[in-house]
């Protein structure tokens, strides 16, 4: 279990007293508007920024006491702006942060992400939703061929650089890694649809203090995502359980 525990910041953005969890196998998406304080949440959670107060816990261990190399064995990271290292081929970079690769999980992970013709490319060369996927690859097999009891997948706008429907996939695929191989996940995210739509656990975020946690259809109601975004929604709904806000 990853436990965040009254945590508080003060810089980069302040955060004050939040407080959720994220199960192995579970999705928890960090929602709110810019400025709330989601990205800095997820570095702290990562263990880049530390507490002004409050706990994070991996496993019922403090992540401050946990050092860098067991740290890399059970958290992965991955940029709103991932690297993009000149003169560094794709093949080299997926083994960055990893401890002792796993070429049967190297598979599994370039297949699961369709980054199997892009090994020999220059990282340069990239576009921003090829970028994307090979840094999920890497990240998967960072975690993948670890051999951490827990192993949490952090996330910041996972799908900033995808169209509707690429970005629709890249989260119907997170969430069934995060089931098959009991990753927890926490990802931060602009778009509500695809929080509602894939979101096992909704943490919502305004002016960098929690305003609710909980399951997704629980949280995300009409008038409180108004409240956080201060602007007017519409809710429409299919007939057959699925819902999504528009603005109006």
């Amino acid at each position: 279990m990853l436990e965040i525990r009254r945590l508080s910041l003060h810089h980069p953005a302040p955060l004050h007293d939040i407080s959720f969890a994220c199960a192995a196998g579970e999705v928890t998406v960090i929602l709110g508007p810019n400025g709330a304080g989601k990205s800095t949440l997820l570095h702290a959670i990562g263990g880049y920024y530390p507490a002004a107060a409050g706990e994070i816990l991996l496993a019922g261990e403090a992540l401050a006491g946990i050092d860098a190399a067991r740290l890399a064995s059970c958290r992965a990271l991955i940029e709103q702006h991932p690297a993009r290292p000149a003169g560094m081929r794709v093949a080299d970079l997926l083994h960055i942060g990893v401890a002792q690769a796993d070429h049967a999980m190297l598979a599994q992970a370039l297949d699961l992400c369709g980054c199997q013709t892009l090994l020999v490319r220059d990282c340069a060369s990239l576009s921003g939703g090829e970028l994307q996927r090979v840094h999920l690859a890497r990240a998967l097999h960072q975690l993948l061929a670890s051999k951490a009891a827990q192993r949490y997948l952090l996330l910041d706008e996972p799908t900033a650089a995808l169209d509707i429907g690429a970005a629709n996939q890249q989260l119907a695929t997170l969430r069934q890694l995060a089931q098959r191989w009991q990753l927890g996940m926490v990802a931060v995210l602009h778009d509500v649809n695809l929080a509602l739509r894939h979101a096992d656990k909704v943490l919502l975020l305004k002016d960098g203090r929690q305003i609710a946690h909980g399951d997704t259809a629980q949280v995300m109601t009409q008038n409180r995502l108004e409240q956080v975004y201060d602007t007017r929604l519409t809710e429409l709904g299919d007939g057959h359980g699925q819902r999504a806000f528009i603005a109006c």
